[in-house]
């Protein structure tokens, strides 16, 4: 299990000395000391709320046992010398050697005199120096005698089994039914008359009723033994030492992402692939899955969802500014354009602050309406030089991300929170509420999870419907903490002892889980003492751990690198696939037939073949532009320009699109308000698309591709932001996607249209646009209509009032299809067919189109809306 190099090992390369690997059982000697993860914690001085990979990670031992060895040797040695002494009638200094007389007599001549130094003044050393036992990095002359004595105490008879993957272990509140439970019997007053208030306190010795008495007394009284290791040497022990360390961070920015796939695995891909209490799932086929990654920066849980799920999950950050802020520029596993990172009302990212937490549900259910599908946290902060407490610092922090899950989680929903020590009264009862308020919770500590550290998850499963009384009774826990931060008062419970206490199957849960946990961070805590003490060791099993990890959390064994950058002509031949070569690729520059009086019989050949959508281009500019856009990822979006058959940067607009993207669309100008309070914002607006984020659809048919198009812009839109680009603060675009009008519905969508007052004193016919993200009300004028044809030109889509259904009629073979799989197939418009045949009806400037009847059609050959009323209305007889 472990190879051991000696220094003649090393340097001359004899085989290195092989240990037989055993299966070992736990047991419990020492605690946690605590340690920072450097690639997740930033040093917060006060008490914060940010992200963190791994918590403080702190060395104990079993210090009675410890501290009876070390004494016990202490005396045996002093008791042996003390009779060595009294033997020989000498002192404890070390005794002559024996040197031949020619030896003695010289220097005896040099002045030389028995238990006396050497020299003039007699003084040199009577003692023979020392052999070094400075190892590593240390200082000269530092001695660590706990963590040398800590050493001995670890053989590999503790280690306990590898269990890949890890067990599970839920306990289920006591109802089997989520929407009926006592929660319907709490209201504000009980709850608060189980808050217990006194003077903060500062120490946790006391803290037994969760665990074994031993089990804290051995955490707290052991945290010293590594305090003078410097931390490169602790790092080194634990690399070596950690079976699972060589995992690292794999393709993403840091190992919390590798802990959340861990974790996904471990719950049956649970944040993945949400299902209900009935096993369905949870997002249906035309949504997305919403989550919200909390106290979360630098962003490797929503790095791993977007991993995973790419643009189909929509996500919400929310973590505190500056230095400890989401690295959306480092998600190179997952692209983040779907990720909206919200700061709070005061835009500082405090979850503490109850008006930041208030703000941030308003943010998010306006967005989602029903809440968030999961929502993970991962908070933590420095607590150097006060790790003994660091459960009592971090409480506001446990509070404030369970009270922000039951603000955000939608029913049946999911929650994951990173915890330490639960060990006071503050804590249990805290994970109490959660547990009433999720039909299951696990507490658990991942394989990725440092051994030796005290970090612990908490898993939440189906959230219950009835958990607002208790969500607001925790906002006002908080609302305590936050206004009474500078006093010595404090809330010490949240639910009294004998409740806890008296749900036997909860207090048994919560007892074993600490005492586990206790005993198997003890151990690693033991094994890295060893690993200190003794340079040349290895655990051998790394490479195979990695391997077998690896294969069952569906990673890659791949190193982590940045997205190639490559030329755009290249880009678009990946995205086009089969279409990319010179002759197949000439349909991008086909421009629309425009409609006219004389064609419309022609063309309409079948009124069900036809679709349209309203346009608001008449003509291209910078902020008006109906072309090809070309998503290379974030805001490097380039759209094709058909005169000069090239593709230029969008540099004006603060467009993102998600990388593998190409569309058709135009820049609409959105206005808000009319008259002279009217505004402007420039939108994109989705027509059709041959690949969305990596996802092709130019196969699919017309309305199947138009919703596609619909859940793309609702993943990516957000609410108007002003953003800094190249220097300058520019408006965030809007992404949506046009409406698909069958043109049955001509007449209905003509009637439909809204007027509005322009700045310019003109009345226009509108389109009210759907509020998405409840910012203003905004609407477009439209100038026209394209025509989008959703069957191949070699056939024409029939109904069948006998029968009463569809049927295909297939043109050059003068025979009815019936619509069948195989039919469908080749009977369906690709993107390209569609593109390539459409039709546009521009309006006069004065929309005068659409409310005169012109019947001199057939000499300006313009077409007006009764002629198409006329048309419909005769082949629908």
């Amino acid at each position: 299990m472990y190879r051991t190099y000696s220094g003649s090992d090393t340097e001359e390369g004899t085989p290195a000395k092989q240990f037989k690997s055993n299966n070992y059982s736990s047991s419990a000697s020492y605690s946690a000391q605590s340690e920072s993860d450097a690639s997740n914690h930033a040093t917060y001085q006060e008490e914060s709320n940010r992200s963190s990979s791994d918590e403080s990670e702190t060395p104990s031992a079993t210090f009675r046992s410890f501290q009876q060895s070390s004494n016990a040797s202490g005396s045996s040695d002093d008791e042996a010398t003390a009779s060595t002494s009294a033997a020989t009638g000498t002192h404890s200094t070390a005794k002559m050697p024996q040197y031949s007389d020619y030896a003695m007599r010289m220097m005896q001549k040099m002045g030389y005199q028995e238990n006396k130094g050497l020299g003039k003044l007699g003084q040199g050393r009577l003692e023979p120096v020392e052999a070094s036992a400075q190892k590593g990095r240390r200082g000269l002359g530092l001695r660590l005698d706990d963590l040398d004595l800590a050493a001995l105490k670890w053989d590999q008879s503790m280690e306990p089994d590898l269990k890949i993957p890890e067990e599970v272990n839920w306990i289920e509140s006591a109802n089997e039914n989520p929407s009926e439970d006592d929660l319907l019997m709490y209201d504000a007053d009980m709850l608060w008359s189980w808050v217990k208030e006194g003077r903060r306190k500062l120490t946790i010795d006391d803290e037994t009723n969760f665990c074994d008495p031993n089990t804290i007394n051995n955490v707290l009284k052991s945290k010293s033994i590594f305090d003078k290791l410097g931390s490169m040497d602790m790092m080194k022990a634990r690399t070596r030492a950690n079976p699972f360390e060589t995992i690292k961070h794999n393709v993403f920015q840091n190992r919390a992402a590798v802990k959340m796939a861990n974790m996904d695995q471990m719950f049956d891909f649970m944040f993945t692939d949400p299902r209900d209490i009935n096993g369905q799932p949870l997002v249906r086929d035309d949504d997305l899955l919403y989550f919200a990654d909390v106290c979360a920066g630098p962003g490797g849980f929503s790095e791993y969802i977007l991993f995973r799920r790419g643009w189909t999950a929509k996500g919400f950050g929310f973590t505190l500014k500056s230095e400890n802020d989401f690295k959306l520029h480092e998600f190179y596993a997952g692209s983040p354009e779907t990720f909206d990172a919200y700061y709070g009302v005061n835009d500082d990212g405090n979850v503490f602050d109850p008006e930041n937490i208030a703000s941030l549900k308003d943010y998010v259910l306006k967005q989602t309406k029903d809440g968030v599908h999961i929502m993970m946290a991962d908070g933590g902060f420095s607590v150097e030089g006060q790790e003994n407490i660091q459960e009592i610092l971090s409480k506001q922090l446990y509070l404030c991300q369970c009270l922000v899950a039951l603000s955000l989680v939608r029913v049946q929903g999911h929650f994951v929170v990173k915890l330490f020590d639960l060990f006071t009264p503050f804590s249990v009862g805290l994970i109490y509420l959660m547990y009433k308020c999720f039909h299951s919770v696990c507490i658990c500590k991942p394989n990725t999870s440092r051994p030796a550290n005290s970090e612990r998850y908490l898993v939440c499963r189906w959230k219950k419907s009835c958990t607002d009384v208790i969500e607001k009774h925790l906002f006002r826990v908080n609302e305590f903490l936050w206004e009474n931060k500078s006093s010595q008062n404090d809330l010490l419970e949240l639910v009294p002892m004998e409740i806890l206490q008296s749900d036997t199957k909860f207090f048994e849960y919560i007892y074993e889980s600490n005492n586990t946990l206790g005993n198997r961070q003890v151990d690693a805590l033991l094994k890295i003492a060893a690993f200190c003490k003794n340079l040349d060791i290895v655990d051998d099993r790394q490479a195979d751990v990695k391997r077998r990890c690896l294969d069952l959390w569906r990673l890659d064994d791949k190193m982590r690198k940045a997205p190639p950058k490559v030329s755009n002509d290249y880009y678009l031949s990946e995205l086009l696939g089969n279409w990319s070569d010179k002759e197949q690729r000439q349909f991008i520059d086909s421009q629309p037939r425009i409609l006219t009086y004389q064609e419309l019989k022609k063309v309409f050949l079948s009124v069900h073949d036809w679709y349209f959508v309203p346009l608001e281009t008449r003509q291209n500019s910078i902020r008006h532009l109906r072309t090809f856009f070309m998503g290379k990822g974030g805001r490097n979006v380039l759209a094709y320009n058909f005169q000069t058959h090239s593709w230029q940067q969008l540099n004006d607009l603060c467009l993102e699109l998600s990388p593998r993207t190409l569309i058709y669309g135009e820049i609409v100008k959105e206005y808000i308000g009319e008259s002279k309070k009217q505004r402007s914002i420039s939108a994109l607006h989705i027509i059709d698309a041959i690949c969305l984020g990596g996802t092709d659809i130019r196969k699919m048919n017309l309305v199947d591709r138009n919703k596609m198009c619909w859940k793309f812009a609702r993943a990516l839109n957000k609410p108007l932001k002003t953003l800094v680009a190249d220097n300058n603060c520019r408006m965030s675009v809007p992404v949506r996607c046009k409406r698909l009008y069958s043109l049955l519905d001509f007449s209905r969508f003509v009637d439909g249209l809204q007027t509005f007052r322009l700045k310019n004193g003109c009345t226009r016919y509108g389109i009210t646009l759907p509020n998405e993200c409840n910012d203003e009300e905004r609407y477009y004028i439209p100038e026209g209509l394209l025509f989008l044809n959703s069957t191949n030109e070699a056939f024409m889509k029939c109904f069948s009032k006998s029968a009463r259904n569809f049927y295909y009629f297939d043109k050059r073979h003068r025979e009815s299809k019936p619509a069948t799989p195989e039919i469908l197939a080749v009977a369906i418009a690709s993107m390209r067919n569609t593109f390539t045949n459409r039709h546009i009806w521009l309006w006069n400037d004065d929309q005068s189109n659409l409310d005169e009847r012109n019947d001199s059609g057939e000499e300006d050959n313009q077409v007006y809306r009764q002629h198409i009323d006329d048309f419909l209305a005769l082949v629908t007889k």
